[in-house]
């Protein structure tokens, strides 16, 4: 303690065990003692208070913080301390009584609410006046907040109240736990057990076990009495009770045990260490027999002279009781950012996050950023345009506390009033942890706005991929017709699985859209591009389904949509350089009895590819470049590079993900795929072969003395895909020494300087 003559003790205990009846006992006796006691209530119940302030319910700290009634406003109810700390009440012994209080039953947070209101009293010194401050704490609740009080800046020593009944004694058991995860093997803050009996069968020798087995004194046996029952019809403390009548003996009694409780506090407690036990070990010391627990025990830790006493070490105590998270795969995004970054996309609905007011920024950083960027390397400021229709309802302490479903109600009845064709809820970390139940607002629906629920719960549901997966799964359980047909003869495609995280996805939908127009086909719904509600409710009527990228998100999604309405996908997904594309579309055009419209097709594509190759070829003929990638197939871009005149040195691979890949067909590329491929062997053989160019996706430790480039994690698709790659080589090689490459650099001085 920083100060000797002030001490802070938590009384923790089962709820309903009596904890809050002894909390206000000790105060009232260490009040009369001569001690200056603040006593606080941690029970969402807000009841810890009653008896020392007569049967007055007094305001909480979270009620006030709520109505913000408490900053020195109106003048202080009677009890009240006035000053503007109209949370604090005074007993008419003088102890001082606060009550943490909590949310409505059902909602909310009650362990933030606990954070929350020890917050507050910390910014207006609630504690500075008093020497002891008592913390009523509920044991039955494990988490964070209501373990505030035992940590080490508040508690000094902790009570575990406790009967004989086997839950009390189990639930006693957690609180060592807890106590143990603050304090590790070394920490002593327990002062003992208080036996609250309940006169049960044996309940004397199971305490007695118990007791001995984590090493603890019973520092206080209060024996089952009429004495408290007469005390709480007259809503007062039994240290407050006239010793008379037919009860006076046992008055008596409950004053002194309370009085020699007392005295033992302001004497200096003995302290120890929590030593719990396994639920194997707690099963056989209380229920199975076992060493009969003394009384007392020897102190492990004397608060006047801190010096341990290790003979107070329980006989079995477990090696450590802590418990550790299950190790996992990291997450590459959480799940609120994944659904509500593909839920944008569907241009005429709302999406709601529920969520603080940074979860939603970074979100929205996440969507607007590749448009932004693309504005910019084209010298354009962001439009407002550009920002989606996406807002969130900015929970703050007091939804986390009190629980979000009004605002969140408030913000879909808004949403609904602009008359979209759907509202979309996506449920963040904290909505979740509180438990706001979001799956009631779709009884908000209206029949022209649907109000569609997808409980991501931030990353509780999973990594990024999984926020999409669920989003996807369920916009097609709510507008995808099952059993729908096709349309006869409709040369009518969608799309599905998109790439939304690829700056250019909406550039390689247009290339072929476009190439599919000359084929006759047009394309109904983008699942999940830039797409409508009623683009998704005919989205059956398509007879044919077309995969963007391939991926196994994507490979999964369609998988999915086929087994559950019996779409037809083309497995092969958007074509990348010449030779995909042609055979791509040959392929469409079959389904569609079209194929006679191919080849002029490709011929005048062909042309134009061999323009653009010889327009590329003065800068580009003789070139050398080394490839060093992570499992990709770059045949369509080998093909265009050796028509351009380019040497390619070396292909290394690095088969990160253990995938059958086949890198080139073409013969003449010396090339190597391995599961382990070194950065020793790739800087060999950059040495050995003296490259203009190294392309590669994944950084050195010593930087080749050549250019570097990437190629794009979504290549550019259709005919031309290779082109465009060898165009920015061309500019890369005449671009100046200093500062050429580093567009950004100067597009910043450019317009923003």
């Amino acid at each position: 303690m920083n100060d000797k003559n002030k001490l802070e003790i938590a009384v923790y205990g089962k709820g309903g065990i009596g904890k809050s009846t002894i909390s206000a006992n000790l105060s009232a006796a260490l009040q009369l003692s001569g001690r200056r006691v603040l006593q606080i209530g941690c029970d969402p119940k807000h009841d810890s208070t009653r008896y020392l302030m007569h049967g007055e319910r007094i305001p909480t700290v979270l009620e006030l913080m709520r109505t913000g009634d408490s900053a020195g406003g109106a003048a202080s109810a009677p009890g009240q301390a006035g000053d503007g700390q109209d949370f604090l009440c005074v007993s008419s012994l003088g102890v001082g009584c606060v009550e943490a209080g909590g949310p409505r039953p059902g909602v909310g947070c009650a362990g933030r609410g606990i954070i929350s209101a020890f917050e507050y009293l910390k910014k207006n010194h609630a504690k500075d006046p008093y020497d002891i401050v008592v913390y009523d704490v509920l044991g039955d609740v494990v988490c964070g907040g209501f373990a505030v009080p035992v940590r080490r800046e508040y508690a000094d020593a902790v009570f575990v109240v406790t009967s004989g009944e086997y839950m009390a004694l189990y639930v006693a058991n957690n609180i060592l736990r807890g106590i143990r995860n603050y304090d590790g093997e070394t920490g002593a803050r327990v002062a003992g057990i208080i036996y609250n009996e309940r006169k049960v069968a044996n309940e004397d020798e199971r305490v007695r076990r118990f007791a001995r087995a984590v090493g603890l004194p019973i520092a206080a046996k209060i024996p089952r009495s009429t004495a408290f029952a007469i005390a709480e019809e007259q809503n007062r403390t039994v240290m407050e009770m006239p010793a008379e009548g037919s009860a006076a003996a046992e008055t008596e009694l409950i004053q002194s045990l309370f009085r020699e409780l007392a005295g033992s506090v302001n004497d200096g407690l003995s302290l120890y260490p929590a030593c719990p036990l396994s639920d194997e070990a707690l099963e056989q010391a209380v229920l199975g027999g076992g060493p009969t627990a003394v009384l007392s025990a020897p102190a492990s830790l004397s608060m006047e002279t801190g010096a341990p006493n290790h003979s107070a070490a329980p006989e079995h105590a477990p090696d450590d009781t802590r418990e550790s998270l299950p190790s996992c795969p990291p997450l590459y995004g959480c799940a609120f950012n994944g659904a509500a970054t593909a839920a944008v996309r569907l241009t005429d609905a709302v999406v709601i996050a529920h969520s603080p007011r940074a979860c939603a920024f970074y979100t929205w950083q996440n969507i607007s950023s590749p448009g932004r960027k693309n504005l910019f390397n084209r010298g354009v400021l962001m439009p407002s345009a550009i920002s989606p229709n996406f807002i969130s309802t900015e929970m703050g302490q007091d939804d986390v506390v009190f629980g979000g479903m009004d605002r969140l109600r408030q913000a879909v009845r808004n949403a609904q009033a602009e008359r979209p064709g759907a509202v979309i809820v996506i449920s963040s970390c904290v909505s979740g942890i509180i438990g706001d139940d979001i799956h009631g607002l779709e009884e908000m629906s209206t029949p022209e706005t649907p109000v569609i629920v997808i409980a991501t719960d931030g990353d509780i549901a999973g990594d990024y991929m999984e926020g999409q997966r669920m989003l996807m799964h369920t916009l097609a359980s709510k507008f995808f017709r099952r059993g729908g047909k096709p349309q006869p003869g409709a040369k009518l495609v969608n799309i599905i699985g998109e790439t939304g995280m690829s700056n250019n996805s909406e550039q390689n939908f247009r290339v072929m859209e476009g190439l599919l127009a000359k084929l006759g086909i047009r394309v109904g719904c983008r699942f999940l591009g830039d797409a409508t509600i009623h683009e998704m409710q005919h989205f059956t009527d398509a007879p044919l389904n077309l995969l963007a990228d391939d991926l196994p998100s994507g490979h999964e999604l369609a998988g999915w949509l086929k087994e559950q309405y019996g779409i037809t996908v083309l497995d092969q997904a958007f074509p990348v350089g010449f030779s995909d594309t042609e055979s791509w579309l040959t392929e469409v055009a079959n389904f569609f009895h079209c194929s006679e419209l191919v080849e002029p097709l490709a011929e005048a594509e062909r042309l134009r590819f061999q323009r653009e190759i010889e327009a590329l070829r003065p800068r580009l003929s003789g070139k050398k470049i080394l490839f060093t990638v992570i499992n990709i197939h770059m045949d369509w871009l080998f093909q265009a590079a050796k028509a351009a005149g380019i040497h390619i040195a070396w292909v290394g691979v690095l088969n990160y993900l253990h995938q059958d890949i086949l890198v080139t067909d073409d013969p003449e590329i010396q090339s190597v795929t391995e599961e382990s491929l070194s950065r020793d062997t790739v800087i060999q053989k950059i040495r050995e072969t003296s490259p203009d160019l190294v392309v590669t996706d994944y950084t050195f430790a010593e930087e080749p003395d050549c250019l570097i480039d990437t190629l794009p994690m979504t290549p550019t698709v259709g005919f031309h895909s290779g082109v465009r790659i060898l165009e920015r080589w061309a500019d890369l090689f005449e671009a100046p020494e200093e500062g050429g490459w580093k567009n950004d650099k100067r597009m910043f001085e450019k317009y923003y300087a």
